[in-house]
């Protein structure tokens, strides 16, 4: 049987590169932007669009052709499009375009050919084609994009001018070009010239293969991007930019030119922090597999919000954050080499940008990356309920929920990589961004753990149905105490935040410490509720520490029991509920009773035990209050007090 729905080692390469400088806090508030940014612009619309008829053909190709002033909250322009046929008899094309803008005309080789635009959308009639043949047409448009309310298309000031930006995810950019908008088809090729103002630059996809001055001195910005891409990840920036380039170097010697859009006030300290993120696009490059667009290249455009935006081979952002920077580029491999298929598996994009920019703080910052990673987890524990899968994607609070989407997300694959090794999950990773049906298309959840499974032999079915399908997370009670001066024993029992899932198994990191600066690592290996791990350390146990690197997600207590080699006598757990381990230290107990606070026997037992071996009783069946264990040992009695809870 395959995944249940609800409703529905190896590092792989240590680099030689040093990043410079982040701090934790903003770091946290850098994500919480990119969150912030990515829900504003979303208005809840449900994406039915690719029910609709009209909608069976491939984009081949488009040019979007416009011109944008950043002063004026109005855009003229065209949109070229080539598309085949994917049904025989093919009469009917459907474009979305918000019902306010003005579609002018639709021309095919020049001669205007009929339409209709309500309702959001622009049906074009053709003479019917099969399947496999072309129909090319220009739409010529215009109108005031921000009204709409996915709110795709923005016109602010920053300190030295205005500036117009788009911000399309996920379901926006109709709101300011006629486009084919739903997670089902990506634009084979595209081109975009945009036509702004004297003084100003417009930032785009792909390459700027020239720059035209025309006779009023408006200049005209030529972009070609030969990827394909997905519709919500095409975009557009006006504004009064300065420019730089850079390069990151990669393994093999080859180099990727990364091109800088800044505001003028910025540009003091633009150039010595834009650079940091050099070193990550050569580790993401070493760990993910090739960066998706060396042809051409990476970049990024200010604009006028808080966060950033993963246009494909041009991030949009706020600033030049460690933190977001790792995030945007992250996803030019998962969200848009591969996109996410769905918006209930966003995770696959935005859980990956959040793993991998904790995988930034451990190769380039390694100082902060406990810390980063520590906050990424406390932070999905403020949410008891909820599933990594989005149930209901008209929500803008489920699909770009920071604990779910975002943070659990990425604790899913810090757990995955834990369970099966570094050179295992890295590989798996590689074949899921490698797999040429996924390459610069679309992926579900069941790709990633496909690609997991061909590489670890291993079923992941469970892992992935509790971790992303299923709500909440355990909560783990540990007490542990030494049992010898070398010995330790770990009592575990395990609760989870929502019913939903009863139990979880987890591989739980235990540092325990030991004399001298002694210590190791162990694994509890909680395969049941209520187990005992007992270990011998071969040194003085001093202390123990939970989860040291931040392995697992879990809410826990560790608690430090009575130490056996520390007492003549000693009762664990104290307080009790069922079981309750004997232990008198370097002798062998013959016998134990249990009497009440009037003296009376309640419990007698015989113990068969081994020297130095605790002996056991159960209290499981008396009434809750203190009573008094004795034990026998040869001649001698041993007295302490017990409490059944």
């Amino acid at each position: 049987m395959r995944h249940k729905f609800v409703n529905y080692t190896l590092r792989y390469l240590i680099l030689t590169i040093l990043a410079c400088f982040g701090l934790m806090g903003n770091a946290q508030d850098e994500l919480e932007s990119i969150i912030k940014a990515e829900r504003d612009a979303f208005y809840k619309k449900q994406d039915s669009r690719a029910k609709r008829s009209g909608q069976n053909y491939d984009v081949t190709y488009q040019y979007l052709d416009i011109a944008v002033d950043p002063a004026v909250r109005y855009i003229r322009g065209s949109v070229y499009s080539e598309c085949r046929a994917l049904e025989d008899n093919f009469t009917l094309l459907a474009l979305d375009l918000d019902y306010r803008m003005i579609v002018d005309s639709v021309q095919s080789e020049g001669v205007d050919i009929p339409f209709n635009h309500s309702g959001d959308e622009i049906l074009i009639d053709f003479a019917a084609v099969d399947s496999g043949e072309m129909v090319s047409f220009t739409v010529y448009y215009q109108g005031d994009p921000t009204g709409n309310e996915q709110r795709g298309f923005y016109v602010d000031n920053h300190m030295t001018g205005p500036i117009a930006w788009t911000l399309s995810e996920p379901y926006g950019a109709y709101g300011w070009w006629p486009c084919k908008q739903q997670l089902s088809d990506k634009i084979d090729s595209f081109d975009m010239s945009v036509t702004v103002p004297k003084g100003n630059k417009a930032a785009g996809l792909g390459l700027l293969s020239s720059v035209d001055t025309l006779q009023d001195s408006s200049l005209v910005f030529n972009w070609k991007h030969r990827y394909l891409t997905t519709t919500y990840l095409v975009a557009v920036a006006v504004t009064n930019y300065e420019e730089f380039t850079h390069y990151a170097h990669f393994i093999d010697g080859d180099s990727l030119m990364v091109l800088e859009y800044v505001y003028p006030e910025y540009m003091h300290i633009a150039d010595t922090q834009a650079i940091k993120v050099d070193p990550m696009i050569t580790l993401f490059d070493s760990l993910c597999g090739p960066y998706p667009f060396k042809k051409e290249k990476y970049g990024h455009a200010m604009w006028g919000r808080g966060g950033g935006m993963e246009h494909q081979t041009m991030s949009f952002m706020s600033d030049f954050d460690f933190s977001l920077m790792a995030h945007e580029l992250v996803h030019q491999w998962y969200g848009n080499k591969i996109t996410c298929g769905s918006w209930q598996d966003i995770w696959l994009n935005e859980g990956f940008a959040t793993f991998f920019t904790t995988v930034a703080y451990e190769y380039l910052l390694p100082s902060e990356y406990v810390e980063y990673l520590t906050i990424t987890r406390d932070r999905v524990m403020t949410q008891e309920d909820g599933s990594v899968f989005v149930d209901d994607t008209t929500d803008v609070g489920r699909i770009f929920s920071g604990p779910m989407s975002y943070r659990k997300g990425a604790m899913v694959l810090q757990m995955l990589r834990w369970n099966l090794g570094d050179s295992i999950f890295y590989e798996g990773i590689r074949r899921y961004t490698s797999n040429a049906e996924l390459c610069y298309d679309f992926a579900r959840t069941i790709d990633l753990i496909d690609a997991m499974e061909e590489v670890s032999g291993e079923e992941l079915d469970d892992f992935f149905n509790l971790w992303v399908y299923e709500e909440g997370y355990p909560y783990l009670n540990i007490r542990w105490y030494r049992t010898s001066s070398e010995s330790v024993t770990f009592e575990v029992s395990e609760t989870t935040s929502h019913p939903s899932v009863s139990f979880f198994p987890l591989k739980i990191p235990i540092q325990i410490l030991g004399e001298n600066g002694e210590d190791s690592i162990y694994v509890l290996d909680l395969t049941q509720n209520n187990q005992t791990f007992e270990f011998n350390t071969g040194f003085k146990v001093t202390g123990t520490v939970y989860d040291p690197w931040v392995k697992i997600l879990a809410r826990t207590n560790l608690l430090e029991g009575d130490h056996m080699d520390t007492e003549d006598i000693a009762v664990y757990p104290n307080p009790a509920e069922s079981e309750v381990r004997v232990y008198v230290r370097d002798r062998k107990i013959d016998r134990i009773e249990l009497y009440d606070m009037q003296g009376r026997l309640i419990l007698e037992e015989q113990q068969l035990s081994k020297m130095n071996q605790p002996g056991i009783i159960s209290v499981e069946y008396i009434k809750s209050g203190a009573y008094t264990v004795k034990a026998y040992s040869g001649d001698e009695i041993y007295l302490i007090k017990l409490i059944r809870s």
